[in-house]
């Protein structure tokens, strides 16, 4: 993990999720420092990641989910020449492209229940990413310490709706939660104590 994400998260380990170009003026507002862009089309995703880094924000892009970019070879390279400092992907060999072009790497895992769990190690085990979003957050705590031991560090997501949910995950051994709710964006490591 760089030492910007690092301080970043130490301020407020609460990661905005941003569901559209509409949520920009509220997330540029909050203690967040960090924001995962996603359902963003490519022809607007520019303007986002130019105000995000213009007001020392640190951008990660979910790739899988803006339109142009998803099934694109080149997309990475696209959003490492557009400014964001990472990606988020659910593919292998997205997350393995990302590495090799420098930005941060975040693996989305869904583990449901036991079955899917040896699937997104595995999948972890081949891409090797620098954080890993795991989906649901409540499934945090189900996930046996010897799993966890082999694992990068932990974004919990999905299902995080309220200062207890954020606490709790960070209990349970996340490095931060990723949220879309606002009200969770002004939260900082000192409130959270």
């Amino acid at each position: 993990m760089d030492t910007s994400l690092a301080k970043r998260l130490a301020h407020s380990p609460v990661i905005a999720t941003l569901y559209g170009a509409e949520q920009l003026g509220a997330f540029l507002k909050s203690a967040a420092g960090i924001a995962i862009v996603a359902n963003i089309e490519l022809r607007r995703l520019q303007p986002v990641l130019a105000a995000l880094a213009e007001a020392d924000k640190y951008a990660i892009v979910n790739i899988d989910s803006c339109d142009g970019l998803s099934q694109d070879r080149g997309g990475v390279d696209y959003l490492a020449d557009a400014g964001a400092k990472g990606i988020v992907s659910t593919r292998v060999a997205t997350i393995q492209r990302a590495r090799r072009s420098g930005l941060l790497s975040v693996q989305k895992v869904f583990v449901t229940d036991r079955s899917t769990l040896p699937r997104s190690l595995t999948a972890i085990q081949q891409s090797e990413p620098n954080l890993v979003q795991l989906m649901p957050a409540p499934m945090l705590p189900h996930i046996p310490a010897n799993c966890r031991k082999g694992m990068p560090p932990v974004v919990a997501s999905g299902f995080v709706c309220n200062r207890a949910g954020v606490v709790g995950a960070l209990g349970h051994g996340a490095v931060a939660v990723s949220t879309s709710d606002q009200q969770l964006w002004k939260l900082t490591a000192r409130e959270l104590r």
